[in-house]
């Protein structure tokens, strides 16, 4: 954690709600490797699959020296409103129904307004007129930077951002509508002060996308970090509509007390009686201290 008591907080910036949307792909394959910071130690290998109204995401972690094996998997069937989560490696799996997103949370708070110093970011986004084709898809290469620039006593630091890549347009990706217009940034607040106030500006407003490849430059007062993206391979070859449904041999993960799911145990009635009896203790336990490890 972050020493006096200060804490992360994200905070979004988006032009409106995003659309719910079924797309249509033709077959097309790609995978990435990512990298974060200098060292080899260990990557990141993503592969994207789309057919139709489905896209399926593999994720497998490469250590140095070692091949890398996908253990988890994602599916999101857009024309069923459906997300099916694989553990691979388990052979489990768990499905969720998209809710109506578009639609206001019922009971939810409205955050007060901010007091605190004015933080500005500033973005600039160019596209550079540079063009690769994959296949179907042609990828532009564009250029942005975002300075983030604090006032004096806010708690969140100066950086600046530099994001040199190659990207395409894959319309529906998500099930939401490309049209959507949002950012993520990451501050710092302090919970016993007030919050910065954030001040979002554009410049250049050029078109990203799927990022074929890309290298991202964040630099503060502490270091430069480096997160880059390679392209590995693709195909635009037909694919197995199989791959976007639950294997038939694949089974339930077990759901856990109050909602949510374990991907990495079976539901069986076992997994259940021990999951009960575990939060059941850590109430307990929270309740009467004294009682912490009488129970077991």
């Amino acid at each position: 954690g972050l020493a006096g008591g200060v804490a992360p907080a994200l905070f979004a910036q988006t032009g409106r709600m995003p659309a719910y949307v079924v797309p249509s792909y033709e077959d097309f394959r790609i995978t990435t490797r990512m990298s974060h910071g200098d060292g080899p130690t260990h990557t990141t290998l993503t592969t994207l699959y789309l057919r139709g109204a489905r896209e399926r995401r593999e994720s497998a972690v490469e250590q140095t020296g070692e091949s890398a094996t996908p253990l988890l998997a994602s599916i999101l069937q857009c024309d069923q409103r459906r997300a099916i989560h694989l553990n691979l490696s388990d052979q489990l799996f768990s499905e969720v129904t998209f809710v109506e997103w578009s639609k206001p949370l019922a009971g939810a708070t409205t955050v007060p307004e901010a007091q605190g110093p004015v933080v500005t970011t500033i973005e600039d986004a160019v596209d550079t007129g540079e063009r690769r084709r994959l296949g179907r898809h042609v990828a532009r290469r564009v250029k942005t930077t975002a300075v983030v620039s604090p006032a004096t006593g806010a708690n969140t630091p100066a950086s600046r951002r530099e994001t040199d890549g190659w990207y395409i347009d894959l319309p529906g990706l998500g099930c939401v509508d490309s049209e959507m217009k949002s950012s993520l940034r990451l501050s710092v607040e302090n919970p016993n002060g007030p919050r910065d106030r954030h001040r979002f500006q554009t410049k250049g407003t050029a078109r990203r996308g799927y990022a074929i490849e890309e290298t991202i430059r964040h630099t503060d007062a502490r270091m430069t970090y480096t997160t880059t993206v390679t392209l590995v391979d693709w195909s635009d070859a037909p694919l197995d509509p199989l791959l976007f449904e639950t294997p038939a041999n694949f089974r339930p993960a077990l759901r856990m007390p109050g909602g949510g799911v374990d991907l990495t145990k079976p539901d069986s009635v076992a997994n259940r009686l021990q999951t009960y009896w575990d939060v059941l203790t850590a109430v307990v336990s929270r309740v009467v201290p004294w009682s912490r490890g009488r129970l077991r």
